[in-house]
């Protein structure tokens, strides 16, 4: 990156977890006023660091989360592949679940589909916390209306049965609030 780019820099993600050895490959990506960047190595980097063992320290998830909020901060595409790509198939019920909650707080379409229509992931997570915490979220939205609109999409053209089933249950649940 330029040095003239620098005053466009909003935020600079550092991070890396694991053993020592694995301090010094932390991934970088930067995330500047419009765009998110961040190369499939990084990538790669990112998601070998995430699926560290259950054991992760209170620090190490400290670390996740802020990634995490930086990238439900972002409103372009990029963001919401690294949250899915990353953070949706996560191997730690606490990372799905953050990541689920910042796709719906994102309340677009793209992020939204990815937490309601895809089996394994969002409401439809075998984890229950991780389920629970997505409907919480989708149930807390001021404006429900491009939510609805996802889950009647879900409700209709799923192949999935218990994914057609999840969005009808939350979508009867949403109606009532």
């Amino acid at each position: 990156m330029k040095d003239s780019k620098k005053e466009n820099i909003i935020s600079k993600l550092n991070f890396s977890f694991g053993s020592q050895q694995a301090k010094s490959e932390g991934a970088t990506c930067v995330m500047e006023k419009d765009t998110f960047q961040c190369s499939t190595e990084k990538l790669d980097s990112i998601q070998n660091r995430i699926d560290f063992s259950k054991n992760s320290s209170e620090k190490n998830m400290k670390h996740i989360a802020n990634i995490i909020n930086g990238l439900a901060m972002h409103e372009d595409a990029d963001s919401i592949r690294v949250l899915e790509e990353i953070g949706t198939n996560a191997s730690i019920d606490a990372i799905r679940e953050m990541t689920a909650r910042a796709l719906v707080r994102k309340n677009v379409i793209d992020s939204l589909n990815i937490v309601i229509s895809q089996e394994g992931k969002g409401i439809n997570d075998l984890s229950t916390s991780v389920a629970m915490s997505t409907i919480n979220e989708l149930l807390s939205l001021q404006n429900k209306e491009t939510a609805m609109q996802v889950l009647e999409d879900t409700v209709a053209n799923s192949e999935i049965e218990a994914v057609r089933d999840n969005a009808r249950s939350v979508k009867a649940l949403m109606s009532l609030c």
